[in-house]
């Protein structure tokens, strides 16, 4: 059995989304020299580092996260790996369907695109690789009820209209799924199933939140 860990680290100075989403900042605030205790402080967006995410992200009316059960955190994942992405560049429903193994309905899907080797470096949210429409379409037939990948951005963030929109995530949100992004390491994965553990904080009637996330691979 091999343990790999796909979430990416929270610290100062990381990347972020921009406004309205502030920059994460860790602080010391007690010393065990000076008041006999190490402590710190944290500040950050419920879209800052490996997150989980529900629909009410964009759609009212739809459960927050603590309204996720635990069992939906716990669960069979696919791993595709699709040919490397450098910026900007589409995953492609033809990329989804020649790298696919087989799927069952309800799966967790992870894809990988290589992007992570990007993360904290310039252009890893705007030179982001995203969906096509088609992609979208694609996974969605597939009945898949969490959407994971190595890349912070599904519609293309490039498109003043899609950026603001995400007519993609959108899309994806109104059959009811998750959203766990960005993560790391899927390189790393040798097994295309999986299974996936995924541990957000949890935060009374928020939408998303930082999450650990591990995959097991027997």
């Amino acid at each position: 059995m091999k343990i790999i860990e796909i979430s990416g680290k929270i610290e100062n100075e990381m990347w972020d989304y921009g406004a309205p989403f502030p920059p994460a900042k860790v602080e010391e605030i007690a010393k065990i020299e000076k008041d006999g205790f190490c402590a710190h402080k944290f500040t950050f967006s419920i879209l800052t580092g490996t997150y989980l995410e529900t629909g009410a992200h964009l759609l009212p009316g739809v459960r927050m996260l603590d309204k996720v059960k635990i069992e939906e955190m716990l669960r069979e994942a696919v791993v595709i790996k699709v040919p490397v992405k450098n910026e900007g560049e589409h995953v492609t429903r033809e990329d989804l369907e020649k790298n696919s193994p087989l799927i069952k309905e309800n799966d967790a899907l992870l894809v990988c695109t290589g992007w992570d080797r990007m993360w904290n470096k310039e252009n890893f949210v705007k030179g982001s690789p995203h969906f096509t429409s088609e992609a979208m379409d694609w996974v969605i037939s597939k009945k898949i009820t969490l959407l994971g990948g190595d890349m912070p951005c599904y519609d293309d963030p490039r498109d003043p209209e899609d950026s603001k929109n995400l007519p993609l995530l959108r899309r994806y949100y109104e059959t009811g799924g998750l959203i766990l992004a960005p993560v790391v390491n899927l390189e790393k994965v040798t097994a295309s199933r999986v299974k996936l553990m995924v541990f957000p904080l949890p935060v009374k009637g928020v939408c998303a939140a930082p999450c650990r996330a591990i995959i097991e691979e027997k």
